[in-house]
C-alpha cells in the first residue's frame, strides 16, 4: 500500500513530477544538490524499511509452500523481502524519468543505489556473521533471525528485535519532534521529496510495529486506530481561522458608496472614467505566479495601469498572486523592483512545510479526541508565506502578518484597488467573499461577508488561504461566527466558480448602475488572467470508468466553466466601449506546471518566457500569435 501511495505521490501528480525534477548535482541551484542527497539516503531509508517490513510478515505468517516443494519455498521468502526493498529505488528512478520525459545521469545513479542495496541485502547474513566474530565495540547492534518456512511467535520477535523496535520508536518521536519545532527550517532543509518519502518510510515502520503488536496481543490496534479516526473526527477539527480583533469589519464603506466616490473623483480628471476590472483564475502556486507576472507586465507597460483598477476578483492561487502583486506595489513604486520581489517570494519553497505537517503532526491529530490547534497543516503554510515574505521584502516585511483590512490596499483617499477573494460555503455550495467593502445581499446573489460573519478581521495571510484551500492539501477552515458557535467550513473558491467571474460581474452591474445614475461615461475592459489547460479527450474511457468518470468529469467541468462564463460574458450586452482581454498562459500537452505549492526553475523559466509575448498579443490586438505558444525546446 505504501509503495502504491509512493508511486502516485511521486510519478503520477504533477506537483511530486515537478519536485522530483529540481533534484540533481548539477542544476545551477545549491539547495537541489542537497535535496538530491537527502532523497539518495532516505530512498535507502525505504527500501530498507520495506524489506524489515517483508521480512516481518513472512516470519509471522506460515505461507505452507512447503507442502509444495520446501526448497521452493525458503527461497520465496527470502527473495520476495529483497526484492520489496529495491522497489523505492525504482518509483524514484521512474519518477526521474516520467520529470524529465528523457534519461538523465541521475536516474543511473539511483539505479546503482538499487544494485548497491540489492547485494548488501543478499550478503547481509555473512557480514552479520563475519563481524560477530570480531570484538566489535558496536557488537550489541547485530542481530540475525534465519528465515524459515514456520511462522516465529511474536513473543520471540519482540524478544530477540527489542534493541530494533525501540530504537525505530525513538526514532519516529525524534522525526516528529524535529518537524513539530522547526516545520519550516526542517521541512526545507529535507525537501518536498525527501519528506514524501520520509512519511512513506515513518509511517511503514508504525503500522509494521502496529501489526507485531496485534499478533502477539490478539487486539485489532490498526481497525481501532481507523476506529477513533471515524470517530474523533466529531470532536477534533483543529482547523479553525485564525482571526484578530483589530480593524472592525463594521467601519468597511458600502460597495456602492465607495464606487461612487471613486467615479466622482476620477471624473474630475477624465471625461470618460477608463475602468479596468481584474480575474485572476484559480491554480495554485501556477495561477500565483502567472497573475503577478501579467499584472506587473501590464504595470510596467502603463505607469497608471493599477490605478485604472476598480476592483480584483481572485480565486485560490490566483489570489496569493493578486495579494503579492497589491503588496509589492504598495511597498516599492518601482513596478520592475516590485515584479522581481514578488518572483523571489512565489519561488520559495511553500510545499514542503505543509507537506510535513500535514503526514505528521496534523495526521496525529486525526486519531486523537481533542482538537490541537497548533498541529493545523493549514497554519503552518500561513506562517511559511509571512516568513517567506518577511525573508525576501526586508522594507515591507510584515505585509503578510498584518490584518486584511489594516493593510488598507485601497489607500487612505479610499481610491485603490478593491481585492475580493472568493471561497464556497462547504455545506451549502454557496460564495463567500473577503471583501474590503460591506455588501448587501442584492449586489451579490447568495453569497456571504465572511469579516462580517465572524465579526473580526483577519491576517492577509490567512484571509489568501480562505480562498486557496483545495483538496486534500489544504483543509476547509472552520468558521465560528460572532456568537462563537460553528458556522461552517469555508474551502477553495474553485469549487464554486474558478475565474471569479460571478463576483467581476456583480461589480460591473454596480459600477454600471451608479455610472448611469451620476452620468458618468465609461470606458470598462475585462482582464481575464487564467493558466489551467483544457484536461478534455477525444477518446472513450476504457478502464476504471466507474472510478474515473466523476474525476474526469469533475477536471472538464472545473476547466470549461471559466469558457462557458467568458463566452457568457461576449453574449451579454456590453456598453460600446466594453472590451475583454484574455490573458491565458500557453499549455501545451504533458507539460509539467503543477497546480500545488512548489515550482521548478523550469517551470518558473517557461512562465516568465511566455508573459511579455501574451500581454503584447492581447494589448495589442495580435491576431496570429507568435511562436510562444509552442513547446519550448528541452
Amino acid at each position: 500500500m505504501f509503495n502504491i501511495v509512493g508511486y502516485f505521490m511521486l510519478a503520477s501528480f504533477q506537483q511530486g513530477q515537478d519536485v522530483i525534477r529540481m533534484l540533481g548535482f548539477n542544476t545551477g541551484v545549491a539547495v537541489n544538490s542537497r535535496h538530491t542527497i537527502m532523497v539518495s539516503c532516505l530512498v535507502v531509508f525505504w527500501g530498507w524499511q520495506n524489506f524489515r517490513s517483508a521480512r516481518l510478515i513472512t516470519h509471522l505468517k506460515a505461507f505452507h509452500f512447503s507442502e509444495f516443494y520446501r526448497k521452493y519455498a525458503v527461497r520465496t521468502l527470502v527473495i520476495v523481502p529483497r526484492v520489496f526493498g529495491i522497489i523505492p529505488v525504482l518509483i524514484l528512478a521512474y519518477s526521474t524519468y516520467v520529470a524529465n520525459q528523457r534519461f538523465i545521469p541521475l536516474i543511473f545513479f539511483y539505479l546503482s543505489i538499487g544494485i548497491i542495496l540489492y547485494l548488501f541485502l543478499v550478503y547481509r547474513r555473512k557480514l552479520i556473521v563475519y563481524l560477530m566474530t570480531k570484538n566489535l565495540p558496536i557488537r550489541f547492534l547485530l542481530d540475525y533471525i534465519p528465515v524459515k518456512n514456520d511462522a516465529y511467535p511474536s513473543a520471540f520477535i519482540l524478544a530477540k528485535q527489542g534493541f530494533w523496535i525501540w530504537q525505530r520508536v525513538i526514532m519516529l518521536i525524534l522525526i516528529f519532534g524535529l518537524i513539530f519545532l522547526f516545520p519550516i527550517s526542517f521541512s526545507r532543509f529535507v525537501g518536498a521529496s525527501g519528506i514524501v518519502i520520509l512519511a512513506l518510510s515513518c509511517w511503514l515502520v508504525f503500522y509494521s510495529l502496529l501489526s507485531l503488536l496485534e499478533n502477539r496481543y490478539k487486539i485489532p490496534f490498526v481497525f481501532i486506530c481507523f476506529l477513533c479516526w471515524i470517530g474523533f473526527s466529531f470532536l477534533n477539527n483543529n482547523h479553525e481561522l485564525r482571526t484578530l480583533q483589530s480593524s472592525s469589519p463594521d467601519k468597511r464603506l458600502y460597495l456602492d458608496t465607495y464606487i461612487n466616490n471613486w467615479l466622482q473623483t476620477k471624473h474630475q480628471t477624465e471625461d470618460t472614467v477608463q475602468v479596468y476590472l481584474v480575474a485572476c483564475e484559480g491554480g495554485g502556486i501556477r495561477a500565483a505566479y502567472w497573475s503577478n507576472n501579467v499584472l506587473s507586465e501590464l504595470s510596467i507597460k502603463d505607469s497608471n495601469f493599477k490605478s485604472k483598477v476598480l476592483a480584483f476578483s481572485t480565486v485560490s492561487g490566483g489570489s496569493l498572486g493578486a495579494m503579492s502583486f497589491n503588496l509589492a506595489a504598495k511597498c516599492y513604486k518601482n513596478p520592475v523592483v516590485a515584479r522581481n520581489s514578488v518572483r523571489k517570494f512565489l519561488k520559495k519553497d511553500f510545499l514542503s512545510p505543509i507537506m510535513a505537517y500535514a503526514m505528521f503532526p496534523d495526521a496525529v491529530q486525526r486519531f486523537l479526541p481533542f482538537p490541537v490547534t497548533r498541529l493545523d497543516r493549514a497554519a503552518v503554510l500561513e506562517r511559511t508565506w509571512e516568513q517567506s515574505w518577511e525573508e525576501v521584502n526586508k522594507d515591507c516585511p510584515d505585509y503578510f502578518q498584518k490584518g486584511f483590512l489594516e493593510s488598507d490596499l485601497t489607500g487612505k483617499d479610499k481610491m485603490g484597488s478593491l481585492l475580493f477573494l472568493n471561497a464556497t460555503h462547504i455545506e451549502t455550495g454557496k460564495r463567500v467573499l473577503v471583501s474590503p467593502v460591506k455588501f448587501g445581499s442584492n449586489q451579490f446573489y447568495e453569497t456571504t461577508d465572511i469579516l462580517y460573519t465572524v465579526n473580526k478581521d483577519t491576517r492577509v495571510s490567512s484571509a489568501v488561504l480562505l480562498s486557496a484551500r483545495f483538496p486534500y492539501l489544504t483543509p476547509a477552515a472552520l468558521i465560528l461566527d460572532t456568537n462563537n458557535n460553528r458556522w461552517g467550513h469555508v474551502g477553495d473558491g474553485g469549487y464554486y466558480e474558478n475565474l471569479g467571474i460571478s463576483t467581476i460581474l456583480d461589480i460591473y452591474t454596480r459600477l454600471r448602475t451608479i455610472s448611469d445614475i451620476k452620468n458618468i461615461p465609461l470606458k470598462v475592459s475585462f482582464i481575464f488572467i487564467r493558466n489551467t489547460k483544457d484536461f478534455s479527450k477525444t477518446t472513450a474511457l476504457n478502464s476504471l470508468y466507474e472510478v474515473m468518470a466523476p474525476i474526469e468529469a469533475y477536471l472538464n467541468v472545473w476547466y470549461k466553466s471559466g469558457g462557458y462564463n467568458l463566452n457568457m460574458i461576449k453574449n451579454l450586452s456590453l456598453r460600446k466601449n466594453d472590451k475583454i482581454m484574455n490573458f491565458a498562459l500557453p499549455r501545451f500537452e504533458n507539460d509539467i506546471i503543477p497546480l500545488g505549492w512548489s515550482l521548478s526553475k523550469q517551470a518558473t523559466d517557461y512562465i516568465d518566457s511566455q508573459v511579455e509575448g501574451v500581454v503584447n498579443a492581447q494589448v495589442n490586438k495580435i491576431k496570429n500569435p507568435p511562436k510562444y505558444y509552442t513547446k519550448p525546446a528541452d
